[in-house]
């Protein structure tokens, strides 16, 4: 089984089985018309065989991805089929209706004459013997449940073997010019014809695909699969609002995926998977190019619904774990692969739904947020269990107590902030809280607490930033550790609140409000919130505070805006996405020490309800400052998402920089 299997299933979703399944089909099909086996059981149309052609079918296509339908039961995969969304339940219900009544059939006509024979008997006597073991009134009525049975099969393997092409007719048309290799002026009068903007340029990009020499070199099933997918893409463009940049960001994914062919199979066998690429290409550079770069992500276009909704922490959390249960422990390279994997699939669905304004912006990076947080609990579980298990665990003696050390992991910035957005870097920082005597592991190999921390740490971040089939998982920032650059790379719990309290500068307060532990040990993750509050609360310097959160504001515009007169900068330009949170962090740990309330949260948008509640804003204002910024990073989204800098007209946002900018003067002064 282990040698035969990967043949059997492969380790991609392959649709190229209907390909087969359709010759296979015609062949008994011209088979059944050649014997007159019109009514066989078995072999007959709507017969036993298409119902195991089908399942297995879809098995094949599957199961190497799916390890649950590697099964030689049909009556087994078929509620497996349903659980996994590949067949709906009354697909699957009444599948297994005919199958059943159909073997029930086959058994009563072979018992009658103890032979391997399937098909309907032809003698009245033989005919009437069925009718009273079936328990029907007549012939016919058992006839009529029989052509039903049959029927329901077809159907359902006519659904699942030729997909409805509707466009047949329209792409003929294009299929004919592809097909003769025609020059630029055919295709651009075809197109012009159709009614097709920018007709030129595609024209000419097509012509250019064609001649490339991945398309001129393509074996003979990737050509003919590719000869299947250009003419319905072009009839699909048609109705594109952008048919140009749709065409040329198709193509561009196609180039890519052609030596894998299976994945153009996938879109031929799917037209409304294909449908849902052409548009996502042409709304989002940032899209296509993950697909060209990852074509296992054009799996993720079969479902619909699964790219409209948020994705709660829990079902990020418990698709994770499904992700990784199936490989060994011992495995950290499989491991990690399939936790970029998990990682790549689920933050393009989280684009998909983003880009089609399904979404509002903070569930967008609420569920970024919640992911990054689900690799990083794998990955910290797996470099723990690995250096655990040649070192043990680290140990430490405090209070006449031997205790188990604890380890932490800090977000900041955006990932603390809880509005993660796409390729964004994470900001954190590692802490434990080992202390005391006899900081040593206890294994048979022991190390010192904090050698073992430090190894974790960089096998962490090795684990996080190294390039796999994937891509890499996340760029990894620790310079907001206790003295930067300079500082160790963990620091203990002892030693970042002896910073805390005698070291840190304002910035450091301001960044410690979007700080918070996302995962390690719960005593590390406490320790931590409790130096956070006691932080902001009483250890600010109030007095220069206002001086110097406008000096450092000041210093970032200087330093990063590049606005002109001509466009706005939403991250840094005046009245932008950086005075909101220099105006919030600074009304935050002004008030910090009289309320609790406002450093509860590290969100802007939760900080600002606080600030409205304990009187620094009125609610008006806080309630706009809310609405501007999420609108600034949606357009900030949305600008990532094609691969844009955040950069926009001067004119797009000039009412809601004036009300920035007049809230900024009303704290600090013009």
């Amino acid at each position: 089984d282990e040698l035969i299997l990967p043949f059997v299933y492969r380790r991609y979703l392959d649709f190229g089985v209907f390909e087969s399944l359709r010759e296979i089909h015609a062949k008994i099909a011209i088979e059944v018309t050649r014997r007159d086996r019109i009514d066989d059981l078995k072999l007959g149309p709507g017969g036993i065989r298409e119902i195991e052609f089908l399942v297995q079918s879809l098995q094949l296509v599957r199961g190497g991805r799916e390890p649950e339908l590697k099964s030689q039961s049909l009556l087994g995969v078929l509620p497996r089929l349903v659980e996994a969304g590949t067949m709906r339940q009354d697909d699957a219900d009444r599948l297994l209706e005919a199958y059943l009544w159909l073997r029930r059939l086959e058994n009563l006509v072979q018992a009658m004459r103890d032979k391997q024979v399937h098909a309907l008997p032809v003698d009245p006597a033989d005919r009437e013997r069925l009718v009273f073991a079936l328990g029907y009134e007549d012939w016919a009525a058992l006839r009529r449940e029989y052509e039903g049975h049959r029927a329901t099969v077809t159907a359902q393997f006519g659904a699942v073997a030729f997909p409805d092409r509707t466009d047949t007719v329209r792409a003929g048309d294009y299929a004919t010019l592809w097909s003769a290799s025609a020059p630029a002026d055919r295709w651009q009068a075809l197109l012009e014809q159709r009614g097709i903007e920018a007709a030129e340029p595609i024209a000419r990009r097509i012509v250019g695909f064609r001649s490339l020499a991945v398309s001129e070199n393509a074996d003979s099933v990737s050509r003919a699969r590719l000869d299947a997918f250009v003419p319905h893409m072009l009839t699909a463009v048609e109705a594109s609002l952008d048919p140009a940049t749709a065409v040329d960001r198709c193509l561009l994914v196609v180039e890519k995926i052609l030596r894998r062919s299976a994945y153009l199979a996938l879109l031929n066998e799917n037209p409304a998977a294909a449908k849902r690429l052409i548009t996502l290409c042409e709304r989002s550079a940032y899209i296509a190019e993950q697909i060209a770069s990852f074509p296992a992500l054009l799996d993720e276009l079969l479902d619909p619904e699964a790219l409209r909704d948020a994705l709660p922490r829990c079902d990020i959390e418990a698709d994770m774990r499904i992700a990784v249960d199936g490989v060994s422990s011992a495995d950290a390279e499989a491991t990690m692969e399939a936790v970029a994997r998990f990682q790549r699939a689920t933050m393009f669905r989280i684009a998909v739904a983003d880009f089609s304004g399904e979404l509002p912006i903070m569930k967008v990076s609420d569920s970024l947020t919640y992911l990054a947080e689900a690799v990083l609990e794998a990955t910290l579980e797996l470099a723990w269990h690995d250096l655990a298990a040649r070192h043990g665990a680290p140990q430490f003696v405090a209070d006449g107590r031997r205790r188990a050390a604890g380890f932490g992991i800090i977000a900041y910035g955006k990932l603390g902030g809880l509005e993660l957005s796409y390729g964004s870097d994470l900001d954190i920082v590692f802490v434990h809280d080992s202390r005391g005597d006899e900081q040593v592991t206890d294994g048979t190999k022991p190390l010192d607490n904090a050698v073992f921390f430090n190894r974790l740490v960089r096998r962490l971040i090795h684990f996080l930033g190294t390039r796999t089939r994937t891509g890499q998982l996340y760029e990894v920032d620790t310079r907001l550790r206790p003295s930067g650059r300079k500082g160790l790379l963990v620091t203990s719990l002892d030693a970042f609140e002896r910073y805390q309290k005698e070291n840190a500068w304002t910035w450091e307060h301001q960044a410690l409000l979007r700080a918070r532990a996302v995962c390690g040990s719960d005593a590390v993750c406490e320790t931590f919130a409790r130096i956070r509050r006691e932080t902001l609360e009483s250890r600010v310097r109030r007095e220069t505070l206002k001086d110097e959160v406008q000096a450092m504001r000041s210093k970032m515009r200087g330093e990063l805006d590049r606005s002109d007169a001509q466009r706005f900068d939403l991250k840094q330009g005046q009245g932008g996405i950086g005075d909101i949170e220099f105006l919030v962090q600074y009304l935050v740990l002004k008030r910090a020490a009289e309320s609790v309330r406002v450093i509860e949260y590290t969100d802007n948008i939760r900080q600002l309800d606080a600030l409205a509640e304990c009187g620094a804003l009125t609610a008006a204002r806080a309630a706009e400052l809310q609405t501007i910024y999420r609108g600034y990073r949606r357009r900030q989204h949305r600008l990532v998402l094609n691969k844009r800098p955040a950069l926009v007209p001067a004119a797009e946002f000039e009412a809601e920089r004036s009300t920035v900018t007049a809230a900024w003067n009303a704290v600090f002064g013009a």
